[in-house]
């Protein structure tokens, strides 16, 4: 089944950002959490945000969202797992949106697999 679409994390961000990568042919989508850790670093994160905000679509953390964050959260620590906030919302909005992820940071996301998560390849 072809991909109506990726959600693209940090990682790959910011390698379309330095030219090592290029964007696919399909609508691309970032978590607002990845927007945040993109620019925070900018020197000038108005205007990075302005940018990235032309290019990609901005999933917000919404209610579908943090209730699937929710979810993994407790599945996670009812196994004594535990897993980077940032990245576990990420993960939830790729589930929850049925958006395959695509990044460079694969270990990140390996607790998710087993819940819902895809991950995009070229």
């Amino acid at each position: 089944m072809k991909a109506r679409g990726i959600l693209i994390d940090t990682s790959v961000l910011i390698d379309i950002d330095r030219g090592r990568e290029e964007l696919p042919e399909l609508p691309c989508y970032i978590s607002v959490v990845t927007l945040y850790e993109f620019i925070r670093g900018k020197s000038d994160p108005i205007k990075a945000k302005t940018l990235v905000e032309e290019i990609f679509g901005i999933i917000p953390l919404d209610n579908k969202v943090i209730e699937k964050a929710s979810i993994l959260w407790r599945e996670l620590k009812s196994k004594g797992e535990v897993m980077d906030e940032r990245d576990l919302l990420i993960g939830a909005t790729s589930i929850s949106r049925m958006l395959p992820l695509w990044t460079r940071n694969e270990r990140h996301f390996s607790k998710l697999k087993e819940r819902g998560l895809i991950l995009w390849a070229r």
